[in-house]
């Protein structure tokens, strides 16, 4: 056996060979065709070079003259160009993984998953992350050449798949980048001033590493965690999420918020992850948080508590118990080594509002790093069987005034593929 590296550049790029939202390319598409090889999935890597315009002519980069205001998300880098993510069969186009709400789903990831020596080291070079805002307003937003990035796409098939036979399953991997007013933000609440910027990718390409040499039977079975999104909003203090997930093996399940004034606009951050909050930007607490199946509480038979209390314990510290579940329905705590979750970016000493002296975009590190979340299975074995059964999420909580709040609900699950040369494949969920 052997190994090969391969290079593809997306089959829809322009002839300029620069590609963005703002200017109608808002989809790449990478097809890995029938070889005979193994794919290692944990070798891909999307690289390229990201370009920030103030003018919608693409001629005039931000400076701290001109769209002085202009930011993005430092906790995502280049992740944040990346609305949803998709594997699916190149030739009968059947979908193996499609997360929706790719960016919200790597706002808590990433964050979760690396320590603040990671943001300020590795990842900033790879993926344009810092752990200081103006950092990364200084180094990429305002970059007059151009930021190289070369990033991993974390999913369920790259994070916990074995190599895909690519002579029987060949590859396609669509990527939706996302709308500028999701990926910018402004830093004094207004947007007069940024409303023609955008941002621009060139030189894209898709790198991976295949094996050569051994042939692959004609039919096998391939196992990995799937990711799945879903979307809600939460309007009353007595706050439900429910769906029929129809997947029999789920192993976890993690929810982050955001006001739903914030998404996709300009003048707030769209991937923040902090808490419920009302209109004036005061934190709507999450009193108590029940994970129910068919209605009754489980895997927990209680509900978990806030450490939070209007009345008898109005503080703001960190509420742990929230947090652990939250972490652990992302990696089992077994397996957690490092992570940018600590006192500093889950308290409530901050609001949602962004002209406060303690609005959330001075939050230290990597900002917000809040959830709720729940693990079925520490063992990332069988999980539990929710394909007949109803999955729902209770919170109470503090949201008085109605004001909306996006939920974003992420479920990790095992999806068996099973393949024959002459059959073709078949997904089990």
């Amino acid at each position: 056996m052997s190994k090969k590296y391969l290079t593809v550049q997306p089959s829809n790029t322009p002839s300029t060979g620069k590609i963005s939202f703002a200017r109608g390319n808002p989809i790449l598409t990478v097809t890995l065709g029938r070889q005979d090889a193994m794919l290692d999935l944990d070798t891909i890597r999307l690289s390229g070079n990201l370009d920030i315009w103030r003018n919608s002519a693409g001629t005039l980069h931000p400076d701290s003259a001109n769209a002085a205001e202009l930011r993005a998300s430092h906790k995502l880098g280049a992740f944040g160009v990346i609305d949803q993510l998709i594997f699916r069969h190149a030739e009968t186009k059947q979908v193996l993984e499609h997360i929706r709400h790719y960016g919200r789903f790597m706002s808590s990831f990433l964050p979760v998953m690396s320590g603040l020596q990671d943001q300020t080291g590795h990842l900033s070079e790879s993926a344009l992350i810092s752990s200081n805002y103006r950092c990364f307003r200084d180094t990429v937003i305002r970059n007059t050449k151009g930021s190289p990035f070369s990033i991993p796409l974390p999913a369920g098939m790259t994070l916990g798949a074995d190599k895909l036979p690519l002579s029987k399953v060949p590859l396609e991997i669509e990527i939706h980048l996302a709308p500028d007013s999701q990926f910018f933000y402004s830093s004094d609440g207004t947007s007069t001033n940024i409303s023609d910027s955008f941002y621009e990718l060139s030189g894209v390409e898709l790198t991976c590493e295949v094996d050569v040499g051994d042939e692959s039977p004609d039919q096998g079975v391939w196992s990995f965690n799937s990711v799945s999104s879903y979307f809600s909003t939460l309007e009353s203090t007595n706050s439900i999420i429910n769906y029929q997930l129809g997947l029999s093996k789920v192993l976890g399940a993690f929810v982050n918020f955001v006001p739903s004034a914030f998404v996709n606009n300009l003048t707030e951050d769209g991937y923040l992850t902090y808490m419920p909050s009302q209109a004036d930007g005061s934190l709507a607490n999450l009193d108590t948080i029940s994970f129910l199946r068919n209605g009754e509480r489980f895997p927990l038979s209680f509900e978990v508590d806030s450490v939070y209390n209007t009345i008898n314990n109005p503080n703001t510290v960190v509420d742990s118990q929230v947090i652990k579940g939250f972490l652990n329905s992302i990696i089992p705590e077994s397996q957690h080594n490092r992570t940018g979750a600590g006192p500093l970016t889950t308290n409530r000493s901050f609001t949602v509002d962004a002209d406060a002296a303690t609005g959330y975009r001075l939050m230290p590190q990597a900002g917000a790093i809040y959830g709720v979340g729940v693990l079925y299975d520490m063992l990332d074995a069988d999980g539990v069987d929710f394909s007949r059964a109803q999955f729902s999420v209770q919170m109470t909580n503090g949201l008085e005034d109605g004001n909306p709040v996006s939920a974003y609900l992420f479920v990790k699950s095992k999806v068996v593929v099973a393949y024959d040369s002459s059959a073709g494949i078949q997904v089990v969920m």
